[in-house]
C-alpha cells in the first residue's frame, strides 16, 4: 500500500475509535557507500529503510507504536499497540502536538540529478582520485580510504490537529585519506567534500589537498610547549563545538547537567563571538523548514556578542520554561523519541584571513585536528585534555609540524579566550561549522 493511502486509512480508523489526539511520523531513507582500493572496487553497499511511528493521547496518557510494514492488516496492530502502551505507561509527561500553525520556510535541499549519477561514474571518480594521490608525491605509500557515499531521505508528519508536512532531501560525500612515509616517520592526510551536486566534486583538487596535508607533517620540529597563543583550524574547532553542543539543549539545562543554566543574558564567550542556529542555510546539511515535531524552524542567535540569548527547545522543554519552541526537536529515526539538536550551528565569520590573525604571533601552535573528542572531554564541567596534530608558529608563520601535541583546558573558558575569528567559515561532515579562531593562550605540551 502506498504510504499516503496507508496514513489516510490509519487516520480514518483512529477517528472512528474517537482517539483524543494522534500523530504519525513517517521516514524513508536510502544510503550507499562505495570504496576503491588499488584501482578496484573494494566494497559497495546500498540500503533502504522506511517505517512509520504513531503516538496517541488517550485518557490523558501518551502511547507509542511503530511498524516497518504498511499493509491493511497492520493498521489495527499499530493502533492497538499504541493504545495499550498508553494504558500501561507510568510516565505522566505529555509531549505536546503542534497544530501546524506558524510561518514555514520552504527549504529546497533535494537535487534529482544526483540520483542519476551511475555507479560507473562514481568508480571512475574514485579511481582517478586515488591515482592522482599516488602520483602527486613518491612518499605517498598507501591509501587508507578512498570512498564515495550518499543518501536520500523523506519525511511526513501528520496529526489530528491539522498538521500535514512533507520534505525530501539528498546529499553525497567523498572522503580520501592517504599515508605518507619518510624514513621511520609515518603521517596521514585527508580531504573530503559534501554536496548534492556531483559537479562540485574535483578528484584532482581533493587528492592534492590530502597529499599536501600528509607531506607537510613529515617536516617536524620539537620544543614548543607551555601556555601559548593557539590557532585552531576552522573544521577542527567545529568538531569541538559539536562535541559540546549538548550544553545548549534546554533539556540538559532543565536537568541541571549544563553549566549554562541560569545564564541567559550573561557573558559566556568573547564579545567577538556570535553563535547561530540557521536551519535555512543554503546547501546546509541541517537545513529544514520544520523540526521533528513539525514546528516551523527559524534563524536564531544562541550567543550574540558573547552573551547567551537562548537555549535550544522542543515543545516539551519550551512549555516547561514558558517560552516558544525554537524548532530544534529531533528524532534519530521513525522509532526514536523526541530529543533536541541544533540545525546548521556555527560561529559567524570575522573580517580577517587565517594568515592575518596569525601574523603577530611570535611563538605559538596551529592545531589542525583533535583526537578522542568524545573520550577526552567532560561535557558538564567543560574540562578537556586532547591529543592533537598541528604545526609550530614562529614569527607569524605556520612552520614545521609538531610530532605530538596534548592540549588541555576548559571549553567555557576557551570560548571567552577567543581573541580573533577569521573569514573562512567551513563545515566538516556534519552541520556544525566554524571559522578558524585564535585563542589568547592555551596549555600545550608537545614533542
Amino acid at each position: 500500500m502506498k504510504v499516503n493511502n496507508f496514513i489516510d486509512r490509519l487516520f480514518k480508523e483512529l477517528d472512528q475509535r474517537r482517539v483524543e489526539e494522534y500523530e504519525i511520523y513517517y521516514m524513508s531513507s536510502s544510503k550507499s557507500s562505495l570504496k576503491v582500493f588499488k584501482g578496484e572496487v573494494d566494497s559497495y553497499s546500498d540500503s533502504t529503510t522506511r517505517g512509520i511511528s504513531l503516538r496517541v493521547k488517550d485518557f490523558g496518557k501518551m502511547g507509542y507504536s511503530y511498524s516497518e510494514s504498511m499493509t491493511e492488516k497492520d493498521i489495527d496492530y499499530i493502533i492497538e499497540e499504541a493504545l495499550n502502551n498508553a494504558k500501561i505507561i507510568e510516565n505522566e509527561d505529555i509531549e505536546p502536538m503542534h497544530n501546524g500553525a506558524g510561518e514555514y520556510t520552504v527549504v529546497e535541499d533535494y537535487n534529482p540529478n544526483l540520483d542519476d549519477i551511475s555507479v560507473e561514474s562514481k568508480i571512475n571518480f574514485l579511481t582517478t582520485m586515488e591515482s592522482k594521490a599516488f602520483s602527486a608525491d613518491k612518499r605517498i605509500v598507501s591509501i587508507n580510504y578512498c570512498m564515495f557515499g550518499g543518501g536520500e531521505s523523506s519525511r511526513i508528519i501528520r496529526n489530528s490537529k491539522g498538521m500535514d508536512l512533507t520534505d525530501k532531501g539528498n546529499s553525497a560525500y567523498t572522503y580520501l585519506s592517504v599515508v605518507a612515509k619518510e624514513g621511520d616517520l609515518i603521517k596521514t592526510g585527508s580531504a573530503f567534500k559534501v554536496s548534492n551536486n556531483f559537479s562540485d566534486f574535483d578528484p584532482a583538487a581533493l587528492a592534492d589537498e590530502a597529499v599536501g596535508k600528509a607531506i607537510a607533517k613529515l617536516d617536524t620540529i620539537s620544543g614548543i610547549e607551555g601556555k601559548l597563543p593557539v590557532i585552531i583550524k576552522n573544521e577542527t574547532f567545529a568538531d569541538m563545538i559539536g562535541a559540546f553542543s549538548g550544553i545548549f539543549s534546554a533539556e540538559n539545562v532543565q536537568k541541571g547537567i549544563s553549566k549554562l543554566k541560569g545564564m541567559i543574558g550573561e557573558e559566556v564567550a568573547s564579545s567577538i563571538i556570535t553563535l547561530v542556529d540557521n536551519p535555512h542555510l543554503e546547501k546546509g546539511l541541517g537545513s529544514t523548514g520544520f523540526d521533528s515535531e513539525g514546528y516551523p524552524t527559524r534563524y536564531k542567535e544562541i550567543i550574540k556578542d558573547g552573551k547567551l540569548q537562548s537555549y535550544l527547545y522542543n515543545l516539551k522543554t519550551a512549555s516547561t520554561d514558558g517560552v516558544t519552541s525554537t524548532g530544534n526537536a529531533s528524532k534519530g529515526s521513525y522509532k526514536g523519541t523526541i530529543g533536541i539538536s541544533p540545525s546548521n550551528f556555527y560561529i559567524l565569520e570575522g573580517g580577517n584571513s587565517p594568515e592575518d590573525i596569525t601574523s603577530d604571533i611570535e611563538k605559538g601552535v596551529y592545531i589542525d585536528s583533535f583526537s578522542g573528542l568524545h573520550s577526552g572531554i567532560n561535557a558538564i564541567s567543560g574540562d578537556f585534555s586532547l591529543a592533537a596534530e598541528g604545526f609550530a608558529i614562529i614569527d607569524g608563520k605556520k612552520t614545521k609540524a609538531l610530532k605530538q601535541i596534548t592540549v588541555a583546558g576548559n571549553y567555557f573558558q576557551l570560548l571567552k579566550d577567543i581573541v580573533d575569528v577569521a573569514n573562512d567559515l567551513s563545515f566538516g561532515l556534519s552541520p556544525i561549522g566554524s571559522p578558524t579562531v585564535r585563542i589568547g593562550k592555551l596549555a600545550i605540551a608537545a614533542d
